[in-house]
């Protein structure tokens, strides 16, 4: 495989750039499929992606460089999808401080400790939704440096997390269930669209604006808007068909009333945690002069690389560098007519489909054999020494994981409840 350290974009994990992928890259994806692997009982030997010495060992030349290191956050997250490219950043897991016991076949990595294996499968299988296994896989690699395994303890914590918020529940059922429930706090929220996808900028990445105008502290529970941004949030990743997602902060009328720092927090944690490598840019708009004291606190919260992402933009001319005068909503002095005011709640009858088991049982059938299909074949990469084996292998987990994205797009509507956004016609899988 070649040996350039190139960047490569989790959603353009492919075939075609499989000799982009350095050796060193590709034995971390394997070490962390085979603890994946351990966990949920599939049979597989990792002694060879866990011994292969192409992989550099993480050495620090001094004590002081040492502490430094250990020091630094980590510079992955959802806010920052680069991170460091030179080989000396990568770490074997045998060689890590946080295990401290060479690789043994079968053992399950510590940080599983307490998941239910099946549980857990679950979980990782549901959570990909449009994003293909590799691509997930990717992303958290990169986000902890492609240390094998800090990225999987990064997986472990998200599954823990995810099972605790019951998430894939939280998307499925969606906005229909919170306004049928009568979840006061969570429905203001929606009704003022505090957070809303109003189109895609000019790298067709699905844009969020978010308006904290609208957002009084006292008004709903920090459990109100913390439910509220997960389902935009998991609602977002459905857009991403480049691998990215941005955000625009419109400071618009903001005032200090409108602060409150224990969403920014949960915001901040939950990016950085649990959806690594996916935001393109975040945008902070027409800040007012009393913002500059909040951010120079909010700023200390944030990895370096995700403080490096944050634009400010003053002006019509400075948005429409990211994002189209037609899609600009024209309150901002666009031209997309996006209506702002006037939120209708799904009403739960365009949910036909949840109702045909029928329909849903054998699109899960063929899931079910497409993810059999592609653990058999990860099995076998992971196992594999030769180049041209593992090259071979790999182009056929490819094409089975992007069958298992189309066939998450045929099964969503028969377990999601449609969104404000598929009535609309603005979101299409």
């Amino acid at each position: 495989m070649a040996q350039d350290n190139v960047s490569i974009s989790s959603k353009l994990i492919s075939r075609a750039n499989y000799d982009k992928i350095t050796d060193d890259k590709e034995i971390v994806l394997k070490q962390i499929w085979t603890n994946l692997f351990h966990l949920w009982g599939v049979e597989v030997d990792g002694t060879s992606a866990f011994s292969d010495r192409r992989i550099a060992a993480y050495k620090s030349n001094s004590s002081a460089e040492s502490e430094k290191k250990t020091k630094k956050k980590s510079s992955g997250g959802w806010f920052g999808f680069g991170s460091s490219n030179s080989s000396t950043d990568i770490v074997t897991t045998d060689e890590s401080t946080d295990i401290g016991t060479k690789y043994e076949k079968g053992v399950v990595h510590s940080s599983f400790e307490g998941l239910d294996p099946k549980v857990a499968e679950k979980i990782f299988w549901d959570m990909l939704r449009v994003d293909p296994p590799d691509s997930t896989i990717w992303r958290f690699a990169s986000a902890r440096k492609f240390h094998s395994s800090k990225a999987t303890r990064m997986i472990a914590h998200t599954i823990k997390f995810r099972s605790k918020r019951n998430i894939e529940q939280l998307l499925n059922k969606g906005e229909y269930d919170v306004f049928k429930n009568e979840e006061k706090g969570v429905m203001l929220n929606f009704n003022q669209q505090k957070a809303v996808i109003v189109g895609r900028d000019l790298k067709n990445r699905p844009f969020i604006l978010v308006r904290p105008k609208y957002h009084h502290s006292n008004e709903q529970k920090e459990e109100d808007i913390e439910k509220f941004a997960l389902i935009v949030i998991e609602v977002a990743r459905l857009y991403m068909k480049t691998g990215y997602t941005s955000i625009v902060f419109d400071l618009t009328d903001f005032s200090l009333s409108n602060m409150d720092y224990a969403p920014v927090k949960f915001l901040i944690t939950c990016f950085e945690a649990h959806y690594p490598e996916s935001l393109g840019c975040l945008l902070i708009h027409n800040a007012p002069w009393l913002f500059s004291p909040i951010w120079n606190i909010v700023k200390n919260w944030l990895d370096p690389v995700v403080a490096s992402k944050i634009i400010f933009t003053k002006n019509l001319d400075e948005l429409k560098k990211f994002i189209s005068i037609e899609t600009i909503p024209k309150y901002l002095g666009g031209e997309n007519d996006f209506d702002l005011d006037n939120y209708i709640p799904p009403d739960g009858s365009k949910d036909d489909l949840l109702k045909d088991t029928a329909g849903k049982d054998a699109i899960l059938q063929l899931r079910e054999k497409l993810i059999s299909k592609y653990k058999e074949l990860t099995a076998k990469w992971i196992e594999a020494t030769e180049p041209k084996e593992s090259k071979e292998l790999w182009n056929q987990r490819i094409s089975i994981g992007q069958e298992i994205v189309n066939n998450y797009n045929e099964l969503d509507p028969f377990i999601r409840s449609r969104s404000y956004y598929d009535i609309t016609g603005t979101l299409e899988l």
